[in-house]
């Protein structure tokens, strides 16, 4: 009996192990077939910060075009400024500079490692940059599957979640494509991969690729752009003009003897990173299409673009600014045309890099009259504490008033027209600063006595007079000015007591009619005078008289006009 106990625990023990057993196997065999699903749409992709590789700053950023020919003022170091050349275009004057930025270049990984390529880089002042791309700039992207399926096609403003979903547990190739606008018509691309020239013509081409490997949930897939064109940026910039730039102004880029086109372009397939059938055609900017310049005045600087795939080298003075129509809106609402003015010159060789940028800086500003060689403004410096540009010419030659006493009648050596006697020359501050200057006593007395005198009578009440002197035989005229020639309106002066007297009066068609002539040369005669500009007319009945141009002492603080003329100093 006892044995038969025995051996039915053996068996019952024996039992159990087996149960035990076959139990582990089953839970083993379970967790081996655990896997991810990879169930359709199970993967959400998530866009990373967008961004793109800039150009880099080499040593020596401010790439002088030629030894500066206007001097930038005591106050300011020379050396943190780009040199600038001044050019006379007959109907504007223009300080042309330059920068230059170069692409990224990758140190050879059989040469240096990464950390000696980053510490050569440091060392020979460039570094690797990138900036995010602006929100609301639109991209393409384009996603193949594994069996070269294409899965997504859909365009993006950067800064929005896109919501696209994928498979889990997959491999994925994409592509990215801009043209760096925020309008959403980005290129297209057919299903050989291809971008037409066309949409891509003139256009800051931008390209991303890789490949990502989804899980189920959330996936990141970070776009780092690269610009496919090299570039060449004219920021245009008429605060010297005293006005903004209207949309119908035009630039041309253009390079060689011939004024062949700067601008290239082919097309290009996505999937090789590859231009083919490249051609260059002409592209004029307008006004309407060029960038503002976000850090200056409102509608005075604008940034027109031209891209190119040719990175042949352009030899000095080969590469060419067509201004074909400059269209400002001056201070007092009219709009001041300067047509086919001519072409403006960079006199450095200059070889375009895919990725690297020159901007050319054109300044324009308002030109000068030459008169017994002194090259005088064409009209009054006056005030404006509105504008960031406070110190301006007037828009027009015409006299001041009383009603302006406070903005066109300036004290001696005064910072603001009613500002303490000091030895300040406003003529300087007109922006770009110390471009103009005041006219010393001298100067004045070397044109003579006037060539021309006017007088505007109403019909009843109101006169205007002025002194003419006629510009040099060798300057040009300029028919988007008012007055081709030195042109001085009659507006009396301020005295010390804050009266205006001598300003241009006539009644019954000049029966009666008197007004004075008052301006300040730049020449102090003492502590508290200075050399003045002064004439007068009369008119009673049929007698008149023009008085001679004189040049009186005066109080430095009575007001009177100032005529400035411009400062060039040869470095």
């Amino acid at each position: 009996m006892s044995n038969i106990n025995f051996s039915l625990t053996r068996f019952i023990q024996a039992a159990t192990l087996f149960v035990l057993l076959l139990h582990l196997a089953s839970s083993c065999s379970k967790n081996d077939s655990i896997v991810p699903t990879g169930e359709p749409g199970n993967a959400a992709l998530k866009i990373e910060l967008t961004s793109i590789e800039d150009a880099i700053w080499q040593n020596n950023p401010m790439e002088s075009m030629v030894r500066s020919a206007v001097n930038r003022g005591s106050q300011t170091n020379k050396s943190d400024i780009p040199k600038e050349k001044m050019v006379a275009l007959g109907t504007l004057d223009v300080l042309i500079s330059a920068t230059e930025s170069k692409p990224f270049k990758i140190p050879a990984p059989t040469t240096v490692d990464s950390a000696a390529g980053a510490r050569m880089a440091a060392v020979g002042g460039t570094k690797m940059s990138t900036s995010r791309m602006t929100n609301g700039v639109y991209y393409r992207l384009i996603m193949f599957d594994q069996n070269n399926n294409q899965v997504v096609n859909q365009v993006i403003a950067s800064g929005s979640d896109p919501n696209i979903r994928v498979d889990g547990s997959r491999t994925y190739r994409w592509y990215a494509l801009s043209v760096n606008e925020t309008q959403p018509s980005v290129p297209t691309v057919n299903t050989a991969g291809m971008v037409t020239r066309a949409s891509l013509f003139n256009k800051d081409v931008l390209y991303a690729s890789g490949s990502i490997s989804t899980v189920d949930g959330d996936n990141f897939l970070n776009i780092q752009f690269k610009r496919k064109t090299a570039r060449t940026q004219v920021r245009l910039n008429v605060r010297g003009a005293f006005g903004t730039i209207n949309n119908a102004t035009q630039l041309t880029l253009v390079k060689g003897p011939q004024n062949a086109p700067y601008t290239s372009m082919g097309d290009f397939n996505i999937l090789t990173e590859s231009f083919s059938n490249i051609s260059s055609s002409p592209a004029s900017v307008n006004g309407a299409s060029m960038e503002l310049a976000n850090d200056e005045p409102s509608n005075t600087v604008k940034l027109a673009n031209f891209y190119t795939l040719d990175t042949q080298p352009i030899a000095a003075n080969q590469l060419k600014v067509v201004a074909n129509r400059i269209d400002i809106r001056i201070d007092d609402g009219r709009d001041r045309v300067f047509s086919n003015i001519g072409t403006i010159t960079y006199q450095n060789e200059h070889t375009p890099e895919i990725g690297g940028s020159l901007a050319l800086s054109l300044r324009l500003l308002e030109s000068a009259v030459k008169v017994k060689g002194i090259m005088w403004a064409r009209s009054n410096i006056v005030y404006d504490s509105n504008k960031t540009d406070r110190y301006r010419l007037k828009s027009n030659p015409g006299g001041s008033s009383p009603s302006t006493r406070d903005t066109e009648f300036w004290n001696w050596g005064s910072e603001t027209p009613n500002g303490a006697v000091a030895n300040v020359d406003p003529c300087t501050r007109i922006y770009p600063e110390n471009t103009w200057r005041m006219p010393t006593s001298a100067e004045w007395q070397s044109i003579g006595q006037p060539d021309e005198k006017k007088e505007v009578l109403g019909l009843f009440f109101g006169a205007q007079y002025a002194y003419v002197w006629n510009r040099d035989s060798d300057y040009p005229a300029n028919p988007s000015y008012d007055d081709n020639n030195l042109f001085l309106s009659f507006g009396g002066y301020r005295t010390t007591n804050n009266a205006v007297v001598g300003s241009p009066v006539g009644i019954f068609i000049g029966f009666f009619a008197t007004g004075e002539c008052h301006y300040w040369t730049g020449t102090p005669t003492g502590t508290n005078t200075a050399t003045a500009v002064r004439s007068s007319f009369t008119r009673f009945f049929w007698g008149f008289s023009w008085g001679n141009v004189t040049y009186p002492n005066s109080n430095k603080s009575e007001g009177r006009n100032i005529r400035c003329v411009r400062r060039i100093v040869n470095n």
